[in-house]
C-alpha cells in the first residue's frame, strides 16, 4: 500500500508537540527531519500532513535526498553571485579543538534524540480514548474549547502574559491533536479579543493544515472572540 506521505512533505507528530520535513519512506516507517537535524522513524498514523511546501522548496529536499543517496545531479558547489569559498588549513590545535567541539554537539544531539524517542515510545503506550475533546462536548462529534487562561488554570494572576500565552497554545494544540485521534467532525475554540495575538497565532497554526476548514464563529453566539474549526 503506497505511503500517503512523500519527502519533503512537513508534517506534525500527533500525540506530541513538534514536528519537521519528511526524508524517507520505507514499508514500515516514515522517517521525520526534526530541527536539530536528526531523522526520526516514525509510524505513518503518528503523524499529520500540514500543507504542501511549495513546488521550489520540496524541489529542493528530494533533489538533497537523491544527493545524499549519491544519484542525481550533484549540488553546486557554490550559489550564483556567491564570493568563491577559501579553505584555510587548521593547525593541529585548531582542528583537535574543532573535533571536540563537534564530539561535544553530537553527544547533546543524541542525548536529545534518546529523550525524545523517550516521549515517543511514553505516547505510544497511551491511548488517546481518554479524549480530553469529552469535557467540551456539545453534541456528537463536536466541542467547544474555552482557552480564556482563567478557564485552563487556577491561579492565571500568577502568570505572566507569555506564561499564559503558552499554556493556551498547549491546550489549544492538544485539542487539535485529540480532534484528530477521535475523528471530531468540528470544534470550536474561544479565544477572546484582547490584542488579537492568540487568535493570530491559532489562524497561523490552522493555515498550515490541509484537511481542515476554519471560519469566525457566528458573531451572534461568540461575537467576534472565537473561530470554528471543521474536519474532513
Amino acid at each position: 500500500m503506497k505511503s500517503k506521505f512523500e519527502p519533503g512533505d512537513k508534517v506534525k507528530f500527533l500525540n506530541q508537540i513538534g514536528g519537521g520535513i519528511v526524508t524517507k519512506v520505507t514499508d514500515d516507517f516514515v522517517f521525520v527531519q526534526d530541527d536539530t537535524g536528526f531523522d526520526i522513524p516514525m509510524q505513518p498514523d503518528e503523524l499529520i500532513r500540514m500543507a504542501d511546501q511549495q513546488g521550489a522548496a520540496k524541489m529542493f529536499n528530494a533533489t538533497m535526498e537523491e544527493h545524499l543517496k549519491g544519484k542525481g545531479t550533484p549540488l553546486p558547489s557554490s550559489l550564483p553571485g556567491a564570493a568563491p569559498k577559501i579553505n584555510v588549513p587548521l593547525t593541529p590545535e585548531e582542528e583537535i579543538k574543532q573535533l571536540k567541539n563537534q564530539i561535544a554537539n553530537l553527544k547533546d544531539q543524541i542525548a536529545k534524540l534518546k529523550k525524545q524517542l523517550s516521549n515517543v515510545q511514553q505516547q505510544n503506550t497511551r491511548s488517546l480514548t481518554d479524549n480530553i475533546l469529552l469535557q467540551h462536548q456539545t453534541a456528537p462529534g463536536e466541542a467547544e474549547v474555552d482557552l480564556h487562561i482563567d478557564m485552563l488554570t487556577e491561579r492565571p494572576a500568577d502568570l505572566t502574559p507569555h506564561e499564559a500565552f503558552e499554556i493556551q497554545m498547549h491546550y489549544f494544540r492538544l485539542c487539535m491533536n485529540h480532534a484528530f485521534a477521535n475523528k471530531m467532525k468540528k470544534v470550536t475554540f474561544i479565544h477572546g479579543v484582547g490584542k488579537g495575538i492568540l487568535k493570530d497565532e491559532i489562524y497561523k497554526e490552522l493555515k498550515q493544515y490541509d484537511n481542515i476548514h476554519f471560519f469566525d464563529a457566528p458573531m451572534s453566539k461568540y461575537g467576534v472572540g472565537a473561530t470554528e474549526v471543521y474536519f474532513r
